[in-house]
Formats: C-alpha cells, structure tokens, sequence
C-alpha cells in the first residue's frame, strides 16, 4: 500500500529500473506502520534505523516526529557536559553493551534521558572534547562549542553539532573567536554566544551567533563591557538573547549585578539592570520567566520594578555554588544538576527534577560514572 503524503517508505529498484514501492511492515498501511515505528523508544532509534531504508527514511521525516508527539512517545533527553567522576570504581565505570567507548573520559558528553531515567554515554561524539566546552540545543540539534584544549589549556573556537534525532555527529564552523568560560544559549533559533575569555584570560565583550541549520556564524556588535564567566538565557519572549553578569579583565571574581540582551531587530545590545542574583545562583528560563536556583530557594524575576519572588523550595541536599539547570518537557519540570553537600556527598554530584505544577523535587542518584561535576547542560525533545 501506498504511504500516505509525508510519511517515509520503502522502495526497490525493480526491472526496468523503476523503482518498486515495498511496504514498511509487509501487511500493514505505512500510515499504521510509521505510528508503530513511532513508539519504539529513543535509544533504541540507531538501531530502528539500520533495518532498512524505508525505516530510516521514515524516521526522518516530520510525519514520524508528530506521530511520536501524537501518541504521547517523546522524551525529555538531557545532554552534560560532564567531568568523569574519579570515585567511581573502575568496574562501575564500564558501559554496557553499545552505550560508549570502553573508558569514561576526563570531560565528555552524558546522556540522561528524564523520561525513562535512563544513563549512557554517546559513542558517537568526539573522542576529545574541549574541557569547559559548552553546549545549547536548537530543536534536535545539539552543538558542543568552545572550551579549552586539554593538551595546551588554551581556548579553542571548536564547534561539533549531534543531531540527536539521527545520532550522527559533524564537525561545525568554528567560532570566530576562541573563547572558554562564555554566555552561551539559544535564542530565536540560534545559539549565542557572548563574552568569556582568550588565550590570555583576558576578559572579552564579542560576541556572536551560530545557526546550526546553515552552519553559519554570524558576528555580532560588541557588547558595552567585558564579561568573564558570564551566564547566556533567553529573554522572555524565548527570541532574544540575554547575558547576565560575568566581570571585567581588572576585576577577577568581582560579578557584576547587571545584564545585556541583544536586540535582533536594532542588532544592538541593551541594558538590564539589577538582574543578577548571588553569584552561586544557576539560571533557567522557564515559561518565558527567567529562574534561579539560590541558596533558600528557587527565585523567579518579575521585572526592574519588582525584583525578584520565591517560585518554590531549593534542591534538597544540593550544595551552594554548584548547580547548573535547563528546562524540559515545554517548561512542565527543570532539571538541574549538583553536588551532594555534607559529608553524605562524598564529592558526588546528582540531579534534582523540579515539578512545575507540583512544586515538588525529585532527587536522582546517577550510576557512579555520570556522578561528576556538570559544567553545561542542554535538553531536546525526540
């Protein structure tokens, strides 16, 4: 039977060289079959897609992501970029079957998938990835940018970028300026990034914008300042990009309690003032409102005029200083990632699920090897 406009097939070249239509699952109208195929679980796609070339060809098309959301088959796939943890014993630190290479890295890409609460190691990234790279998602890709080579501890302008609805990684054009510690996010479809420092450590206000649809950056205007270990979200409206304190070359660790959106529209940079939380909070956006995760409690910024007010409770047993955080599931929980603190913690780090509606946590334990310190995080829909 033939398939239905949009959904993939399978097909043959036949005598005469036509090609000759072979259905998905003999027996069964591709339409059906493709909401089948849309049910079989992410990590189990790589090898969904190795059976035939209709399969894989019907996995690719935007019939089979609206089958998934239809039959309420998404999940929630959470990326770290994340330090092996040295506790871990060496036997705990194997992956199993086809999850990764046979040795946990130094500094790597984790897997947590927060709907199955499943953990593996992507074997299909880079097998050196800068140390302190970051990353950002824009719909289901992922880029992994910047950072420090680890043989030379310089910045690098490193762009790899995973399709994660496929699993296949590619090398991405480089940033135009190396730099490690930076703002990074996405914003209106693309992935800023902004401030940071050189080779130098000296502190930088460039900045520009990477669309990972045409591999292109695109250099934008310097911001008014120089901002060091400056945190990247978007504005309210999820269009604009924002870049929130961070400190200049002269003043080391002395965080500015300011911010800077660009404007897409002016292609200039704005002031925010006041925004800024206490320099151990993490940022998120959530909803169009910008969080943070601070020492009492999870705070949410209602504006210059009104500050800021309590949304819900802090991380149970998450210590101070450490937490990063992203949003999932269209803004229904936020995932944020820590240290234990006590001595209960050991120097393991865990991850906390926040209930939006519910307002409740949910502390996870991961396996021994994914318990090392985060220094990015970005998430994706599949």
């Amino acid at each position: 039977m033939r398939s239905p406009r949009g959904v993939g097939s399978g097909c043959y070249r036949g005598a005469g060289g036509q090609d000759q239509h072979v259905d998905l699952i003999p027996g069964i109208p591709d339409d059906v079959a493709v909401d089948c195929l849309a049910r079989v679980p992410h990590a189990s796609h790589r090898a969904m897609r190795r059976v035939c070339r209709g399969w894989r060809s019907a996995a690719s098309t935007p019939a089979f992501a609206s089958a998934r959301a239809q039959a309420d088959a998404n999940e929630d796939i959470v990326y770290l970029m994340q330090f092996g943890n040295p506790s871990a014993a060496a036997d705990d630190a194997e992956p199993k079957g086809d999850d990764g290479p046979a040795n946990t890295p130094a500094y790597g890409v984790a897997v947590y998938n927060v709907t199955t609460g499943e953990w593996r190691r992507d074997r299909g990234a880079p097998p050196v990835v800068p140390v302190f790279a970051q990353c950002a998602a824009v719909g289901t890709r992922l880029a992994v940018l910047g950072g420090w080579d680890p043989r030379t501890f310089e910045p690098v302008a490193d762009v790899h970028v995973l399709d994660a609805a496929t699993g296949r990684w590619r090398r991405g054009a480089p940033m135009r300026s190396a730099r490690s510690f930076f703002a990074c996010a996405e914003a209106g479809g693309k992935i800023y990034v902004a401030g940071g420092h050189d080779k130098h450590k000296n502190a930088l206000k460039t900045a520009e914008a990477y669309d990972p649809r045409a591999d292109a950056w695109d250099p934008l205007p310097d911001m008014s300042e120089e901002r060091d270990e400056c945190d990247g979200m978007a504005t309210v409206a999820g269009d604009r990009f924002l870049a929130v304190s961070g400190y200049r070359t002269a003043r080391q660790g002395g965080f500015e309690r300011d911010a800077e959106w660009f404007d897409p529209a002016a292609r200039a940079w704005r002031r925010l003032e006041r925004v800024r939380a206490p320099p151990s909070a993490a940022h998120v956006v959530v909803k169009g409102r910008v969080w943070c995760i601070e020492g009492n409690a999870v705070m949410e910024w209602m504006g210059t005029r009104r500050g800021w007010r309590e949304v819900g409770p802090y991380p149970p047993g998450l210590k101070a200083g450490t937490a990063r955080a992203v949003c999932v599931g269209g803004g229904e929980k936020v995932v944020v990632t820590g240290a234990l603190d006590g001595e209960e913690g050991g120097g393991r780090h865990a991850v906390w699920v926040f209930d939006v509606k519910s307002k409740s946590w949910t502390v996870v334990r991961p396996p021994p090897e994914f318990a090392g310190f985060v220094f990015s995080v970005a998430a994706v829909r599949i």
